[in-house]
This record gives structure tokens, sequence and C-alpha cells, in this order.
């Protein structure tokens, strides 16, 4: 009776042991689909916000993404690029192994990040984030409280970026455009 009762005792405590281990890997899940809105080298941090392409409609989630020692930067070749490379406006696919705390913007870390290409205006040499980060800038200047803004939507004119901006804080939708030669921004909307 004593060696069954030390037996399950024994088997108890591994049992116990081995499931409040951290050893097990962790699962990676995929974070949001959006464009760098703003980006701390300093801390390796990055916001990250949908866009019209991937977010409900007016539910704009937003993820504040701390780079994991092991974690993996590519581009769309699937050739590594540094963290600083990855500037605002850039269109990025996020991943994540932890939960996000609920705020807002979220936090959680950022495992994996992939950078889409940047897209070229059709009829000039700027390309799509430097217009997103003079729309942004714009967007910072006018408004009269801290936000986290969204880039809604990016098309382009013959000679300028249309883009869509969102305070989520004061709940404004602005346009922009921002001209593709001379990089002027202007409010239409």
């Amino acid at each position: 009776m004593n060696k069954l009762l030390s037996y399950i005792s024994l088997s108890a405590i591994v049992l116990l042991t081995a499931g409040c281990s951290d050893d097990e890997p962790k699962s990676e899940h995929k974070g949001l689909t959006g464009y760098v809105i703003e980006a701390n080298y300093e801390k390796k941090a990055l916001l990250v916000a949908e866009s019209d392409k991937t977010a409900k409609v007016g539910n704009y989630d937003a993820e504040w993404y701390s780079l994991n020692d092991d974690a993996i930067l590519h581009d769309s070749k699937n050739n590594t690029v540094l963290l600083t490379d990855i500037e605002v406006g850039s269109e990025v696919e996020t991943w994540s192994t932890s939960r996000s705390f609920e705020s807002y913007p979220s936090k959680t870390d950022l495992s994996k990040l992939v950078v889409a290409d940047d897209v070229k205006h059709p009829d000039s040499p700027m390309l799509q984030k430097k217009a997103i980060q003079a729309a942004l800038s714009h967007a910072k200047s006018i408004s009269d409280t801290a936000a986290i803004l969204i880039v809604q939507n990016v098309t382009t004119s013959k000679s300028e970026w249309i883009i869509q901006v969102f305070n989520s804080y004061s709940e404004k939708s602005y346009e922009f455009t921002v001209n593709a030669v001379t990089g002027e921004v202007k409010q239409i909307k």
C-alpha cells in the first residue's frame, strides 16, 4: 500500500510539474495586416493599424507589436530586413505568440512580420509610404489631441496620392492629396 501511495504521489507531482512548464512551444497566430502608423526603434516596437482592406466596417484594430528576440522580419520575397527598414507607411502582415493586452491600441509580441512591396505612383517616382508619411504628419499637425491615426484607403490620381485618414479619438475622417512630385499635402475633406 505504501508503494502504491508513493507511486501515485510521484505521478501526481510529475504531471503537475509538466503541466506548469514554460518549455512548451508557443503557438504562433496571425496578427494584423495593415500599415505601420508609428515606429519606436529604440523600444523595438511598431504600431500597426488595419485599413479598409482588412477591417470590419468602421472597426479598425490597432496593435503595438514589441519584437521578440527571435522575431523574423522579411520582405515579400522572403529576404531578411532590419527593423529600421520598416518605416511608417509600410504595409505589413504580422504574427504573434502571445495574447493581446486589452486596450486600444492593444499590445502584444511580434514573432514574424512580412513587409509588402512598396507601391510607386504610376506617373511619378514617389512611393506610397512616403505619401502616407506626409499625410499622417499633416493629420497630426491639425489634430488638437493625441490620436491613433488610421490609414483607411490609398489611391492615386494623375499627379497625386489620395489618402483617407481616420482619427480614432475624435472619430473624424480626413482626405488628403499628396502631390506625387512635390510632396505638398492638401486637405480636401
